[in-house]
């Protein structure tokens, strides 16, 4: 039985019922960006600032900007090292453990074998490049997320090590020339600084300038859609781990011939520094995304920090505290600048 009420409902016309979805979020202002984009360089800027004008007398010294720039270089150079996997969405927790074992096989090729530090160097720089790659491959054929691979890697190059030292240091017969890379200067610049920094522009042409760079970002951002465009994903994989092999055994020619020895852990504390360079640097320039540029301004951050908190005399415990802090606030910090630039 029909009713008016029906007859008025289809005669009604049919209009579009509209949802209402999520409002989108206010465009950042123009400050809003230049922080997100520009922050790191401004806080950078800010401590150099504050620790000049509580240690003028110290702190702006060309002698300390050596010596600040010395300490660095075997950080820049691991942090730059481990950028390139980090492109890629992997991770290298074996890296500080690498530089230990390489650092005790390049002295004992010196010291106890009498070999000439330029074929030691040579010799440990062929093995780190090797395990970078048996890494890589460990992980493209096993399927096993990198972060697994790469811990227990560490704790085996850490045993190797300890069988290799017996936890002693080494130091008898280095020679003064290998010393020398450490630190020695050319024309007033230290030669640790001139090599951190050639390999710094090596990384960067490979990742910023060639299309093997330009793949690796494009394995970052999707594997599968890149592997789809006929990218070899695997092969790129296994690079990005070399890189990291061989910048394990600059780092340890850096810090053997800044101390002319190998000593027990000199590389150990430097992993978290390392990650926290790279996670700052995807808060400069472009938003979350690893590249040398940003992981190079990372690095000076902590070297900042480090050096002033030194001068002004706190106890070295609070250095490791700042460090595990700026992790922290540089992932929080690379999370909101992305939703800054959007």
């Amino acid at each position: 039985m029909r009713t008016g009420t029906d007859d008025l409902v289809e005669d009604a016309p049919h209009q579009p019922v509209e949802v209402p979805g999520p409002q989108a979020a206010p465009p950042p202002s123009p400050w809003g960006r230049l922080v997100a984009q520009y922050g790191l360089l401004v806080a950078l800027v800010g401590l150099v600032v504050l620790f000049g004008a509580l240690e003028p007398d110290a702190f702006f010294t060309v002698e300390n900007l050596k010596s600040t720039l010395t300490i660095a270089t075997p950080l820049l150079v691991l942090a730059v090292g481990l950028t390139v996997p980090l492109s890629m969405g992997e991770f290298d927790l074996s890296i500080s453990a690498s530089t230990q074992l390489w650092a005790v096989l390049m002295i004992t090729f010196i010291s106890v074998n009498g070999l000439a530090w330029g074929l030691s160097v040579g010799l440990v720089l062929v093995l780190g490049a090797l395990a970078g790659a048996v890494i890589g491959l460990a992980i493209v054929w096993s399927g096993v997320n990198a972060f697994i691979v790469t811990l227990g890697v560490g704790t085996v190059m850490a045993g190797l090590e300890f069988a290799v030292a017996q936890g002693t240091t080494l130091y008898e017969d280095i020679p003064l020339s290998f010393t020398r890379m450490g630190i020695g200067e050319v024309a007033g610049i230290p030669i640790a600084g001139l090599v951190a920094a050639a390999f710094c522009v090596l990384v960067w042409l490979v990742t910023e300038r060639t299309v093997v760079g330009r793949q690796m970002r494009a394995v970052g951002g999707n594997a599968e859609a890149a592997r789809l465009c006929g990218v070899r994903v695997n092969l790129l994989r296994v690079l990005g781990f070399v890189a990291t092999g061989v910048a394990a055994v600059l780092a340890a020619m850096l810090i053997t011939a800044q101390a002319s020895s190998y000593y027990p852990n000199a590389a150990t504390a430097m992993l978290l520094p390392a990650y926290a360079a790279c996670f700052l640097g995807t808060t400069v320039f472009r938003s979350n995304i690893f590249d040398v540029a940003g992981t190079v301004v990372g690095v000076a951050f902590l070297a900042v920090v480090q050096n002033g908190l030194l001068i002004l005399g706190v106890p070295t415990w609070t250095a490791q505290v700042a460090q595990g802090g700026v992790l922290v606030v540089a992932v929080m910090a690379s999370k909101l600048a992305s939703g800054a630039r959007r």
